[in-house]
């Protein structure tokens, strides 16, 4: 075997699967619990897997060692101390592997440019910062890397001159690096917004989590959607985090003894809820200068990290009924279900409370709600499309072609909603995240379909929504969109269809928002999907002649339900 190849290969991948699921349990004075685990996610998570790479080879050439590099790319154990042995001293010390990464699609080319340099120019399919934010490149998108330059250190070659980061293949990404989704807040703090990061295993992750969480938000998040309860300037003064019998300890600057009890719980919910999946943590002390921060419990009022709903498919039949489905037949939601099935609703949202909900007929977009309330009509321009609820009780509607957004009030009261969205586009759905900050919205149009996501900017006073910020796409399959929701709270799903041969196809795909994408199969005739708990467990799909699928392994199963539209629960 060459020495290249000595150094290249990975000896082995040890599969040191630790108990990674974190479990609340009750502490006192001071100490958040950090919370259960959301389960279904199944991109690579903070598993523990260890990359065991070879070291340089005696004798290795320039082009060796600097293939070798490469592959030590994989293990950050140890501080990445075997790619770190492939510098010289000098640089080993100085060198940050944590700067970037970027994710190769294929191997590279090797180009002389003298004696002792060599330059790496690589197609890559991402790249990921400092503080975990993951950016997809361009179709076909390639980058040189600053140069390697090399010198003789105990008569062998190592590393003199490199840029800070990592490259790191495709494939090994997926073991290599886990995602963890930090926090932040709603303007009126009402609700805790995810913001889903990727930090290397094995490398200090608490840590890393919490100096992101001190940064501020992925920009399409910031501009007024998202604030944080930690104060501006506030540093971890001491590092790395300490976990002690699953607590992990988190010592600050004097910047946060200014706050009151309130802005402190917030802010340890914020820390909290970003810990939450890292194995072994499951709660948060605060401390400055190493001494507890003294914070009381929470008594009312703290946000669910994760908002549940009801784990039953909402559905109407066509036996003129709707509600959630049950061992016995349909169990209705009072006074709101006759309401939705007199006015011949097309399509339902379901409000949090599940004491309201929005619908759509052929009249027009509804506010129906429990009780003696009369329902009421809210808009009625034509071509309306499945309207959406938020926390705030602004009910979203919009024309698929042609016309504002319209946040609605329950008085009537109607808000345009700026939206810098094409004009050559039809708008097929919009849907509000269960936290409102967020909204996905999927078009078609001239060029394809289309899935974007944006920020919801809100009044600080009121909530009244004012407009969406940056949309950001997401890489969809298919030539015509059918449909799209929210699966979690970090990942969305999509249908689209395709002609092949004969036949019309419809796929299903997951979108991670600031991640990857991955096909979920071809339910037959997929025409409607919602998400429900538990990650792409709680996927259902409603098809051909009304069947109600769920996925199973890698394709899709009958659940035995039939329905004549699936409701979206917020």
């Amino acid at each position: 075997m060459s020495r290249a190849r000595r150094a290249l290969i990975a000896l082995a991948v040890l599969p040191a699967l630790l108990l990674s699921a974190c479990v609340s349990v009750p502490f006192s004075g001071g100490v958040e619990a950090a919370g259960d685990l959301t389960t279904g996610v199944d991109f690579g998570d903070d598993s523990g897997v260890d990359f065991l790479v070879a070291g340089p080879t005696d004798g290795a050439t320039q082009e060796e060692i600097l293939a070798g590099f490469f592959a030590a790319g994989a293990a950050a154990q140890n501080n990445y101390r075997i790619a770190r042995s492939y510098l010289v001293d000098d640089i080993a010390d100085v060198w940050n592997p944590y700067a970037s990464t970027l994710v190769r699609s294929r191997d590279g080319a090797t180009s002389r440019t003298s004696d002792d340099v060599l330059t790496y120019t690589v197609p890559i399919v991402a790249s990921v910062d400092a503080v975990g934010r993951y950016t997809t490149a361009d179709a076909g998108a390639t980058q040189t890397l600053p140069p390697f330059r090399f010198a003789l250190q105990d008569g062998e070659w190592r590393i003199a001159e490199l840029g800070d980061g990592i490259l790191i293949s495709q494939q090994a990404f997926a073991s290599a690096f886990g995602q963890h989704t930090i926090y932040y807040y709603d303007a009126a703090f009402r609700n805790l917004v995810p913001d889903l990061r990727w930090f290397p295993v094995r490398s200090e992750v608490a840590t890393r989590i919490v100096r992101a969480v001190l940064e501020p938000p992925s920009s399409w998040l910031g501009a007024g959607a998202t604030v944080s309860a930690i104060p501006e300037g506030t540093q971890l003064a001491l590092s790395p985090v300490t976990v002690s019998a699953g607590v992990a300890e988190v010592d600050l600057t004097n910047e946060v003894l200014g706050l009151n009890d309130r802005e402190r719980q917030r802010l340890r919910l914020q820390l909290a809820a970003s810990l939450r999946d890292v194995s072994g943590v499951v709660g948060v002390q605060l401390t400055v200068d190493q001494n507890a921060v003294a914070i009381p419990d929470w008594t009312s009022g703290s946000p669910d990290i994760v908002p549940q709903v009801d784990p039953r498919v909402l559905l109407a039949t066509d036996e003129a009924e709707f509600g959630y489905a049950a061992r016995d037949g349909i169990e209705p939601l009072g006074t709101l279900s006759a309401a939705v099935i007199e006015l011949g609703a097309r399509a339902v949202a379901l409000a949090p409370t599940r004491t309201l909900a929005t619908l759509l007929n052929d009249d027009g977009v509804w506010a129906v709600r429990t009780g003696d309330a009369p329902s009421v009509l809210l808009d009625d321009r034509p071509g309306l499309i499945a309207p959406s609820i938020d926390g705030y009780t602004f009910l979203w509607s919009v024309p698929g072609q042609g016309g504002e957004i319209h946040a609605t009030e329950l008085d009537g009261t109607v808000h345009d909603v700026e939206a810098a969205l094409p004009g050559d586009a039809r708008i097929v759905s919009l849907n509000l995240s269960r936290d409102s900050a967020r909204v996905l919205i999927l078009l078609d149009g001239p060029g394809g379909p289309r899935l974007v996501y944006a920020a919801v900017i809100r009044d600080e006073g009121s909530g009244v929504p004012i407009r969406l910020g940056e949309l950001r796409d997401l890489p969809l399959s298919g030539d015509r969109a059918i449909d799209a929701t929210w699966v979690d709270e970090v990942r969305v799903a999509s249908i689209t269809a395709s002609d092949v041969a004969d036949d019309e196809q419809r796929l299903v795909e997951l979108h991670e928002l600031g991640g990857r994408s991955r096909p979920l199969g071809l339910p037959p005739g997929a025409k409607q999907i919602v998400g429900g708990n538990g990650g792409v467990d709680g996927i259902r799909v409603l098809g051909e002649q009304g069947v109600v699928f769920e996925p199973r392994g890698s394709g899709w199963q009958n659940t035995g339900l039939r329905a004549l539209f699936l409701g979206t629960q917020q």
